[in-house]
């Protein structure tokens, strides 16, 4: 999709299906040389990619799915005026914009335009589905919205959180519009221009407006940081995990890092992980899929080596043996 410019085929094309899985370096400079989407990809030094993307585009609107176990990052191609919102299923992406940071996460859904982006980082294990809608589709929707024939398109925040039933609502949408599109490609004159207006008015009534207020410690993008590290260690809890990597997928030093977690979590990111092990254990302990995993097996599969070490914090947590709660569990009654 290229807003009002045309550019050769290599930098964009209609393509009413893409897909392309890259496993090599030698993959990823032939798909950024002939992709024809409006970005090229890379990834950090020393790092083999592993980047999948599937999708559709057109002159109205595009849709694909992403995923990584690499991570990457991503720069435009060419200035066009669109945007692009993305809903992140895992990981998280961070933009870096001549006006400050977005980070996007499960938690926070992001829309950003091509005017004023250096780049796009994604995570390690990262999983999204996106959409980009051309500017001028947005205002005019918003006209048609407002009855302003003279109204603009909102001051849009950069962020949205994944809580509202409006936003769950557009995320569900941008979904079965990515997995249903690639037919409705074929047909652009009789279908997409209806999905390009559901699209444009869910969007504008969903999404929150920006609030012309100073960046602060109490704001969405600070307690993003919080929640990236947060679902960083959910995902791998049973995996090793230290301090330097959980920080860096926050995008902040280990010691503003420490310093998140006793402020708004009461905690040390140490007891944290430690205790979300333990709540994994206990609900191990009581699941019937593990009913012939041992005590020791369910402790050492969440990186408890210690019999008694483990025992006695989960004495603490829980109010009785981890035994005692094997005992009390469904299956053994």
């Amino acid at each position: 999709m290229i807003g009002q410019d045309r550019h050769d085929e290599n930098s964009w094309r209609p393509q009413p299906r893409f897909s392309a899985s890259i496993i090599s370096a030698r993959q990823l400079r032939n798909f950024n040389d002939a992709g024809g989407i409006a970005v090229n990809f890379d990834v950090m030094k020393a790092m083999k990619p592993d980047i999948n993307i599937s999708g559709s585009q057109s002159e109205l609107l595009s849709f694909w799915e992403t995923r990584s176990a690499s991570g990457f990052i991503t720069q435009p191609k060419f200035s066009a005026n669109l945007l692009t919102v993305r809903f992140i299923t895992s990981g998280h992406i961070i933009y870096s914009h001549r006006g400050g940071d977005v980070l996007g996460s499960r938690t926070h859904a992001t829309l950003a335009g091509f005017e004023g982006i250096k780049d796009v980082c994604a995570s390690r294990a990262l999983s999204s589905i996106s959409g980009t809608i051309a500017v001028k589709t947005l205002i005019a929707a918003n006209k048609a919205l407002t009855g302003n024939d003279h109204a603009g398109l909102p001051s849009l925040s950069p962020v949205a959180e994944m809580t509202t039933p409006g936003m769950m609502a557009l995320f569900c949408t941008v979904k079965l519009v990515k997995s249903q599109i690639n037919d409705s490609m074929q047909q652009p004159d009789l279908i997409l221009p209806m999905i390009q207006e559901i699209m444009s008015y869910q969007l504008l009534s969903a999404w929150p407006r920006l609030e012309n207020k100073p960046l602060n410690e109490s704001t969405p993008a600070s307690s993003c940081r919080l929640n990236l590290a947060v679902d960083y260690i959910h995902a791998n809890l049973s995996s090793e995990l230290t301090l330097a990597d959980i920080a860096s997928i926050a995008g902040i030093s280990v010691r503003s890092l420490q310093d998140k977690f006793r402020k708004e979590i009461g905690r040390t990111p140490i007891q944290f992980i430690i205790d979300q092990r333990l709540e994994r254990a206990h609900h191990d302990l009581l699941s019937a899929a593990k009913a012939t995993w041992s005590i020791s097996d369910i402790a050492r599969h969440w990186g408890f080596v210690h019999m008694s070490d483990f025992g006695q914090r989960y004495r603490r947590l829980f109010g009785c043996s981890p035994s005692d709660t094997r005992r009390e569990a469904p299956f053994t009654r």
